[in-house]
């Protein structure tokens, strides 16, 4: 024992330790997913939808609260009750230890999740695998409960001046929060990190006591997070250093405009991103891209090639960025919702010298000519060519302009 009676994961109490969770829980799992996605992904897209405006934002601001309903669903895809989950999770050896940190392994959401993630990490499926961690990170026992305890008053929900001035003035590059520009940024760095420094414990066989080891660690992480950004608003908030959050140094305003400007592309990226990466290609929008030249049905089979190949992902997520940074470039409300969005990006221009609409129309390019026989064949005539690109361009211009809707 630790302490008093708190037992700690990988505390060496001279327990049995059991393998339940591999060998009861995980076949529940690996069964249902191995015979179709449908109704996981599904699950998942609704569960990032319903949240989008917490997860994008671009501090901890909300709760971001997990309820039954949430959990009910979960069990539900796998056609279990919590009941039943739980009187599996009772066999382990520590079900019946008291004060057992952490607390959320015995939670049948949780042990579901880990069993999920070990799944996609077996196949090899990263896409799935990145969307698993999101998913139990803000599960009740993660995000939302340790949230609740970092931030007991003065929620920052009723407080964004107070968050703005952190994001602006208080955070350095150390914090992934400013790296990223999005709660939801933050959480995949740290899943890519706890997976990456874990994932030989979830190869294989793995027994209780190391399912139980990599849950805290996660848990650990998170709550790292959310502490030290709930310190700095605590410090701000409680000496009122918002109020000199507005200056008359013109060079310091500015310099936050570009700070903000860059905080709002990388958060609407990571919102295209996410719809990317959880929904099907929408045959709607391809039929919006289509013309003469090229058809939607092409275009659809164009787009799975390109967003379907997890190599692409990096330079999809690139190609995003510069469509959104050179609209704030060049637009005074910065509005993606708007419909001058998508009339400024799909434009073309033909004489430009701006590198990075160059390298927006290389990245069209190089997708077109790794992806479509049909293009690379065709592309001699020149408004064949242009058809080709201003489709693929026009389909992720709609995406963006629709997820962050």
């Amino acid at each position: 024992m630790k302490g008093d009676d708190t037992y700690m994961a990988n505390g060496n109490n001279n327990m049995n330790i059991t393998e339940v969770i591999d060998k009861e829980i995980l076949p529940i799992v690996s069964n249902t997913l191995s015979k179709s996605l449908t109704k996981y992904k599904a699950l998942m897209s609704k569960f990032m939808n319903t949240r989008s405006t917490s997860l994008y934002d671009t501090f901890p601001a909300t709760r971001c609260t997990y309820g039954q309903q949430d959990a009910d669903e979960l069990y539900a895809i796998f056609g279990k009750k919590e009941k039943e989950l739980q009187e599996i999770i009772n066999k382990t050896y520590y079900s019946q230890i008291p004060n057992f940190n952490p607390r959320t392994a015995k939670s049948p959401v949780t042990v579901l999740s880990i069993c999920i993630i070990k799944y996609f990490l077996n196949k090899n499926d990263k896409k799935n695998l990145d969307i698993a961690i999101i998913y139990m990170s803000f599960t009740g026992g993660f995000y939302p409960s340790i949230h609740y305890g970092s931030y007991p008053t003065a929620v920052p929900a009723d407080y964004r001046f107070v968050c703005d001035y952190v994001v602006n003035n208080e955070l350095s590059n150390k914090f992934d929060l400013k790296k990223t520009g999005s709660v939801i940024g933050t959480i995949q760095s740290i899943g890519a990190t706890w997976v990456d420094a874990y994932k030989d414990r979830l190869k294989g066989k793995t027994d209780d006591e190391e399912y139980v080891y990599v849950i805290q660690q996660l848990h650990m992480r998170i709550k790292s997070f959310i502490q030290n950004t709930a310190e700095i608003y605590y410090k701000c908030y409680q000496n009122r250093e918002y109020l000199t959050y507005d200056s008359d140094d013109m060079s310091e305003d500015n310099f936050r405009l570009t700070e903000n400007d860059s905080t709002k592309i990388e958060a609407v990226t990571n919102r295209a991103m996410t719809w990317i990466t959880t929904h099907d290609v929408d045959y709607r929008l391809c039929k919006m891209c289509a013309d003469s030249n090229v058809k939607t049905e092409e275009i659809k089979s164009i787009i799975e090639s390109i967003v379907k190949n997890t190599d692409n992902i990096d330079t999809v997520k690139e190609l995003v960025s510069l469509i959104t940074a050179n609209y704030f470039k060049a637009s005074q409300n910065k509005d993606v919702r708007d419909i001058e969005f998508i009339s400024f990006s799909i434009k073309a221009k033909p004489n430009t010298k701006d590198k990075d609409v160059l390298r927006q129309n290389q990245i069209v390019d190089t997708f077109l000519c790794e992806n479509s026989i049909a293009y690379n064949r065709r592309k001699s005539r020149e408004a064949t060519k242009n058809s080709y690109n201003r489709a693929v361009l026009t389909y992720f211009v709609l995406i963006i302009n629709q997820s962050n809707k």
